[in-house]
């Protein structure tokens, strides 16, 4: 049994840091490079007594729930759970975007910051997140017995049976973490497989942020069939396919013309600065693109080489050269291309070496 504390985070950085990390979304996604993504820059509720009891049960969503979780809505996920996700808190825009052909991820992440605001590293985020990780269970091992085998957590975390999504389950204190916030990190099993939910804090935590953690993970139940259907059916369909060399040369037109706009429709939903053997931080392609256009607007020139296309393609990263000169010298760094599903290639990053 592997729970992966980070799995989800990973994952939704999974892509993000997959280079950085050697591709590991680890899903998600060392030692860590300046937080600051610049494109300029180098490296680039309930109250606390809501326990067992109180977290049991939660009023059914409707069947069809979206499977987008929009700040204070009730998100339906395709893992076979639904959540409420009282503002701020949302599923990560960090994601990848599920579609009718996805896979079934291994877990998934919410944050309580806007999408554009998201940001972390290879070691996580600084903010308190949640993720939901999913395994099978094919020893059927009950929820105490995998709590016990799961070494991510502290040495001094206690272990108690409870009730929670109306199933048997086990609970785990925080006890360096989050002690006497009313957070715990449940293990509940449901149809041969085991749900960790499992709040991951970050001191110190807003009081609003707190309380509206514990209502949401007090409102975790499971989907019925009809529900997770219906969450299936709402998935899109895959976006059409794109070669890498249709990629490089559209972001190497883009960026001779500082059109950051027709940059965007190459970027990953989450974008990674890195630097080789040096791990790598992460901003939401909004924030990168708006700091790209500042940087542009005081000089920034970014030469791309659309070609060769290193590395090796059936790996599914590829990489291009590229120059940016400013101001303050001039770098070269790598462009880093992945292979999405539907054989559709995105930029998702670069990564420098440093001298």
């Amino acid at each position: 049994m592997k729970t992966n504390r980070y799995l989800i985070y990973v994952g939704a950085a999974g892509a993000v840091l997959a280079i950085a990390l050697i591709a590991s979304f680890g899903r998600r996604d060392g030692s860590q490079v300046a937080a600051s993504p610049s494109p300029t820059s180098s490296a680039n509720a309930t109250s606390s007594t809501a326990s067992a009891s109180a977290t049991a049960t939660a009023s059914p969503g409707a069947s069809g729930s979206p499977t987008t979780s929009p700040a204070g809505g009730r998100y339906a996920s395709v893992l076979g759970y639904s959540i409420e996700t009282p503002p701020p808190w949302h599923k990560s825009s960090c994601a990848p975007v599920l579609t009718q052909q996805s896979a079934t991820p291994g877990g998934e992440f919410f944050a309580p910051v806007s999408a554009r605001d998201e940001t972390g590293t290879d070691i996580g985020s600084p903010y308190t997140t949640m993720g939901i990780t999913v395994e099978a269970n094919p020893q059927n091992l009950g929820p105490r017995q995998w709590a016990a085998q799961d070494r991510t957590g502290q040495a001094t975390e206690q272990i108690e049976d409870v009730v929670y999504a109306d199933r048997p389950a086990a609970r785990k204190t925080l006890p360096l973490t989050a002690p006497g916030t009313g957070l715990f990190k449940y293990y509940v099993a449901n149809g041969g497989r085991m749900y960790v939910v499992d709040p991951n804090v970050r001191q110190p935590m807003d009081a609003a942020v707190q309380q509206s953690l514990i209502r949401m993970i007090a409102s975790f139940r499971f989907l019925t069939d009809s529900e997770l259907t219906a969450a299936r059916a709402a998935l899109p369909t895959a976006l059409p396919s794109r070669t890498p060399e249709q990629v490089a040369d559209g972001i190497a037109a883009a960026m001779t013309a500082k059109n950051v706009d027709a940059l965007s429709t190459f970027l990953s939903a989450c974008v990674t600065t890195a630097g080789e053997q040096a791990g790598g931080s992460f901003v939401s392609r909004e924030k990168y693109l708006d700091d790209l256009r500042v940087a542009f607007a005081a000089g920034l020139v970014v030469t791309v080489r659309a070609r060769p296309l290193d590395g090796d393609r059936a790996t599914g990263n590829l990489t291009i050269g590229s120059t940016w000169q400013d101001s303050r010298g001039t770098k070269e760094r790598k462009l880093m291309l992945r292979l999405g599903e539907n054989d559709r290639w995105v930029w998702w990053g670069t990564i420098e070496r440093f001298q």
